[in-house]
C-alpha cells in the first residue's frame, strides 16, 4: 500500500496522507468523547446512589423520631405515679418495642424536670431535677448503607415529654354552717345586692366543679396565661361559669339558675384579676412554671364566688383609725380586712430548690395594718423615744396549706395527694415591708425588711436613726399556732375526704385578750433581736427597747381585742380552725416540649 502512495504524484501523496491524519485525529477524539460520557454517567450514578442512601437514611430517622416521641409520650404518663421513674422507663421501652423498634436498636431514657421558669434554654430540661414531670428518650439504630456493601451509619432521635399532677385546693381559716341566709347575708353584703336563694342552690354550687380551661373558653381567652391575665366583673364571672355547668347537663337547673340570678344582682362593674399579681390578689394562685399545664385543673363554683365577691368589694380596707383613741400615749393609723373566703391554689406537688412549696395557700379571717406613732415614752434613765413609726402586721386566725405530694395510679380511689395544713391563732411582724402582708395569700406572713425607728433619744444622746431587725437581718416575726397536720386526698370527688379541718384544740372560739398574747409573747424574744444604731450593733439594749415596745403595744392590742373579738364570736369564726377543701387531681396528660 505505502508503495502504491510512494508511486503517486507528490501533491496526491500530500493529500491521502493529510486525509489519512485527519482520519486518525478523529478516530482519537470520539474515543475521548465516549471516555468523559462514561465519567458523567458514573458520577450520576454515584449521585443517584448517594441520593437513595440519603433518603433511605431520612426516612429511617422519621421513624426513629415517632418512635421516640410516642415512647417519651407513653412514659411520661407514668411518672407521677406510684413506680415513679422506673415505672416511666419500662413504659418508654415497652412502647419503643410495640412500635417498630428493631431488635438492633436502642432506648435510652432520663427522668427529670421541664421548667421554662427555672431551666435554661433551649431544652428547658434537667436530669433528675425534682420534682419529676418529664421524660427524655434517646432512640438510636445502626442503619446499613445501600450500595456499601458491610458499611453502617448509627441514627438517632430524641423526644422529650412533659406531664404534671395538678392539685387545686381551697383554704379556709373559720367554719361556718351552710345556711341559706348566712351565705345570702353574706354575698349581698359584699355584692351590695338583694339575693334569697336556697339552701339548696348553694349546697349545689357547693359540688360543682370547673375545669379552668373550660372557664377560659367561656370567657372567651385562647389559653391559661391568658386567663391569669384576664379581669372580670363578678357578673360576667358568674355568667361564664353558668354556660360551663349547663354544657352536658352536669348539673342541676338550679345551679344555674343560681349563677344567673348571681350575675343579674350583681351590678358593679369591680373588675377582678383572675391571677394573683405582685401587688393584688387574684382569684387563682397557680404555682406552675408553665400555666398551661394547669388547664384540666378544676376549681369549686362557691369557692369562686365567693373568693370573687370578697376581692371585688375588699379593694380598699376598713379604716379603725378613728375607733383606736389612743391619744395621748399613741395615734395609731389601722386598717383591717376582715373575713377572708377561702383561698384558692392550683399547682404541683414539691418544693423549689429554695425549698419552698411550689403550691400552698395562705388565709385570715382578720389581717391588720397598724403603724403606730408614738407621741411620748420614756424609759427613765435609759431612753426617751418621742417621736416613733412602727409599722405593724397581724392577723388573727391565720392558716396555712402546702401541697407535699401527689400521686396518680389508673383508679381515682388509689390516686391521692398529701397537703399540710397549719392552722394559726394569731400572727404578727414589725417591718419595713409589713404592708404587702395585706394581699398574701400564699405564703405564711413576714416581714423580710428591718423596722426603721426615727428620732430617738438613747442615754442622753441626740436624735439619731435606730433599726430593729432579726438576727437573719429581716424583720421582727412572731407567730402563736397550732400543730401541723397532713390530710391526705383521694382522686375521688364528692366523697367524705373533701373537706378535712384541723383544731388546735386549745384556743378554741374568740376569747378576750386574743391580741394581748402577741406582745407577752413577743417580750420573750430578746436572743432573736438585733438593734442598730448607726450602724453599730447594739443588741445588748434588746430586751431594754422591747420591753419599751411592749408597754406601747399593750393598749393598742387591748383596744383591738374589743373591737374585733365580739365581731368575731358574732361571726361565728373559730379560732386556730383550718379547714382545706378538695378541688380535684388532675392527672398528667402527656404533651411534647422537645
Amino acid at each position: 500500500m505505502l508503495s502504491r502512495i510512494a508511486s503517486l504524484p507528490y501533491v496526491r501523496r500530500l493529500r491521502i496522507l493529510r486525509v489519512r491524519r485527519v482520519a486518525g485525529m478523529s478516530s482519537r477524539s470520539q474515543r475521548g468523547a465516549v471516555s468523559i460520557l462514561a465519567a458523567v454517567w458514573v458520577s450520576v450514578a454515584v449521585i443517584a446512589m448517594a441520593a437513595i442512601d440519603i433518603g433511605h437514611f431520612y426516612y429511617v430517622r422519621r421513624d426513629l423520631q415517632r418512635i421516640a416521641d410516642l415512647a417519651a409520650a407513653a412514659g411520661v404518663q407514668t411518672i407521677g405515679s406510684a413506680g415513679s421513674c422506673a415505672a416511666a422507663i419500662n413504659s418508654a421501652q415497652l412502647n419503643a418495642t410495640a412500635n417498630g423498634l428493631s431488635s438492633n436498636g436502642a432506648i435510652q431514657s432520663t427522668c427529670g424536670r421541664w421548667d421554662p421558669s427555672a431551666n435554661a434554654a433551649p431544652s428547658y430540661f434537667v436530669a433528675a431535677n425534682t420534682p419529676l414531670n418529664a421524660l427524655q428518650v434517646v432512640v438510636s439504630q445502626p442503619v446499613s448503607f445501600l450500595f456499601l456493601v458491610g458499611q453502617t451509619r448509627t441514627l438517632t432521635a430524641t423526644a422529650t415529654a412533659q406531664a404534671t399532677n395538678i392539685r387545686s385546693f381551697s383554704l379556709s381559716t373559720s367554719v361556718a354552717s351552710l345556711s341559706g341566709g348566712l351565705i345570702n347575708g353574706l354575698l349581698n353584703g359584699l355584692l351590695n345586692s338583694n339575693l334569697n336563694l336556697d339552701i339548696g342552690s348553694y349546697q349545689g354550687l357547693a359540688t360543682a366543679q370547673i375545669k379552668l380551661l373550660d372557664l377560659a373558653t367561656a370567657l372567651g381567652v385562647s389559653s391559661m396565661t391568658d386567663l391569669l391575665k384576664a379581669q372580670v366583673t363578678v357578673a360576667q364571672l358568674a355568667n361564664a361559669m353558668a354556660t360551663v355547668l349547663s354544657q352536658g347537663n352536669v348539673v342541676s337547673a338550679s345551679v344555674t339558675n343560681a349563677l344567673s340570678t348571681i350575675a343579674s344582682a350583681s351590678t358593679s362593674s369591680t373588675t377582678i384579676n383572675l391571677g394573683n399579681t405582685s401587688t393584688q390578689n387574684g382569684l387563682l394562685a397557680i404555682g406552675l412554671g408553665d400555666p398551661q399545664a394547669a388547664a384540666t385543673a378544676t376549681v369549686n363554683a362557691l369557692d369562686v364566688l365567693m373568693v370573687a365577691a370578697e376581692i371585688a368589694h375588699g379593694s380598699s380596707a376598713i379604716d379603725l383609725g378613728a375607733a383606736l383613741n389612743l391619744s395621748p400615749i399613741a395615734s395609731v393609723t389601722a386598717q383591717a380586712q376582715l373575713i377572708q373566703p377561702p383561698v384558692i391554689a392550683v399547682g404541683e406537688a414539691g418544693t423549689y430548690p429554695d425549698g419552698s412549696y411550689r403550691t400552698s395557700a395562705h388565709s385570715a379571717q382578720v389581717r391588720l395594718y397598724l403603724n403606730v406613732q408614738l407621741v411620748n415614752l420614756s424609759i427613765p434613765l435609759v431612753a426617751s423615744i418621742t417621736a416613733l413609726n412602727l409599722p405593724i402586721y397581724i392577723e388573727v386566725a391565720p392558716g396555712d396549706a402546702y401541697l407535699q405530694t401527689t400521686q396518680c395510679s389508673t383508679q381515682r380511689a388509689s390516686s391521692y395527694s398529701w397537703i399540710s395544713t397549719t392552722p394559726g391563732v394569731a400572727n404578727l411582724c414589725i417591718g419595713g415591708d409589713a404592708a404587702s402582708n395585706m394581699t398574701n395569700t400564699t405564703v405564711p406572713t413576714s416581714c423580710n425588711q428591718p423596722a426603721q425607728i426615727t428620732s430617738v433619744s438613747l442615754l442622753g444622746l441626740g436624735l439619731v436613726n435606730v433599726s430593729v431587725e432579726s438576727l437573719s437581718g429581716g424583720g421582727v416575726n412572731l407567730r402563736v399556732q397550732g400543730p401541723t397536720t397532713v390530710f391526705k386526698f383521694n382522686g375521688v370527688q364528692g366523697d367524705g375526704d373533701d373537706y378535712q379541718t384541723t383544731n388546735t384544740n386549745g384556743v378554741g372560739s374568740a376569747v378576750g385578750g386574743l391580741l394581748t398574747q402577741l406582745a407577752s409573747g413577743f417580750s420573750g424574744t430578746p436572743g432573736t433581736i438585733h438593734v442598730r444604731l448607726l450602724g453599730a450593733d447594739v443588741s445588748g439594749a434588746a430586751g431594754l427597747l422591747i420591753s419599751g415596745l411592749v408597754t406601747l403595744l399593750t393598749p393598742v392590742l387591748q383596744s383591738l381585742d374589743a373591737l374585733l373579738v365580739p365581731l368575731l364570736q358574732l361571726l361565728g369564726v373559730q379560732i386556730g380552725v383550718a379547714t382545706v377543701h378538695d378541688l380535684g387531681l388532675a392527672c398528667g396528660q402527656a404533651q411534647l416540649v422537645n
